[in-house]
């Protein structure tokens, strides 16, 4: 663990990058300069960077030193993601909206579901969940963990249950089969990466995600999706808009 001096620093070299003051690819001075420049031993700095690294905020470059990483943030409207009738894939239209080029490797499987997906999807005892999970990546580099669980017997022999791309929307292809998703209960909250994100996202382990479900229901409060979202919080802005 970092010293208080450390923390300190990492502290404040994180509010330059966070900030915008310091960007994607911008080098950092060397110990001794940095050591000189607070006034402390190259160990205290040496910790710091350290902070730094585990948080995904630098990257070491070999003999080139260590530079800052900060990949182009892009905001996920999350109040149009389901409120539109465009007949295309929504995320990838806010993607591209703002110069990102969005793709997703998609796997398709039926599973049991855990304690959490069953409770959230009201299913009994022995029912199975068809799970489309999908990796999003922006020009190449992983942006999000996108999976979601429907309730076997409503989705098989759909195009869900195909795992090729829905160019207009998983909704519309639940729409066109009687399931029209009405009502959407949000949770967001921020921990520690997983093992599966660590790698899938290739990530820190200090690095926080943004982990977003959303359950969605019919007119008749059923719930027939539970979508699990995990955003690297240094890649994405969630954004609602709230009408009175």
């Amino acid at each position: 663990m970092a010293s208080g001096a450390g923390q300190r620093i990492a502290a404040e070299w994180a509010e330059k990058i966070d900030s915008g003051e310091l960007k994607h690819g911008d080098p950092l001075p060397t110990y001794p300069q940095l050591a000189e420049q607070y006034g402390v031993s190259q160990t205290v700095i040496r910790d710091a960077l350290k902070v730094l690294h585990q948080d995904g905020y630098l990257v070491s470059d070999g003999r080139r030193g260590t530079k800052v990483f900060r990949l182009k943030r892009y905001e996920l409207p999350m109040y149009v993601l389901e409120a539109d009738d465009r007949g295309r894939d929504a995320f990838d239209d806010a993607v591209r909206q703002q110069g990102g080029q969005p793709y997703q490797h998609i796997r398709v499987e039926t599973i049991i579901p855990s304690l959490d997906t069953r409770a959230a999807l009201a299913l009994d005892d022995g029912e199975l969940v068809l799970a489309r999970r999908r990796m999003r990546t922006i020009d190449g580099t992983p942006y999000a963990i996108c999976d979601s669980f429907f309730p076997f017997e409503l989705v098989k022999g759909t195009a869900i249950a195909d795992p090729t791309d829905i160019k207009r929307g998983g909704r519309h292809v639940l729409r066109e089969h009687g399931l029209e998703m009405v009502r959407h209960r949000d949770c967001i909250r921020s921990r520690r990466p997983h093992t599966r994100e660590i790698s899938d996202l290739d990530i820190p382990n200090g690095l926080p995600v943004i982990r977003h479900d959303r359950v969605s229901f019919t007119s008749s409060d059923q719930p027939i999706r539970l979508m699990a979202s995990a955003f690297p919080s240094d890649r994405w802005q969630i954004t609602y808009e709230v009408e009175k």
